[in-house]
């Protein structure tokens, strides 16, 4: 699988009822996606970051480590 994401999700499969979603909250969100994610899928990430959202390198690129997919992210100056 290809995964191309601007960083950590925002959103998990219900809808939030606050407008604005915590660091930490995103962090939980990726981790409950990922847990569902099927043992044999390998997952191949390019993380293309908008704003800060250090965590995003650490989730992703665990991710990739763990599934043996791969992880690529621009270099900083971009775009």
């Amino acid at each position: 699988m290809i995964l191309i994401t601007d960083g950590l999700p925002t959103q998990g499969r219900i809808k939030p009822k606050a407008t604005k979603v915590t660091p930490s909250e995103r962090i939980r969100l990726a981790q409950d996606a990922i847990k569902i994610i099927p043992k044999h899928i390998s997952i191949n990430t390019i993380l293309l970051p908008m704003e800060g959202d250090p965590m995003a390198v650490v989730i992703y690129w665990q991710l990739a480590i763990d599934t043996k997919g791969s992880f690529m992210t621009p270099s900083r100056d971009w775009p």
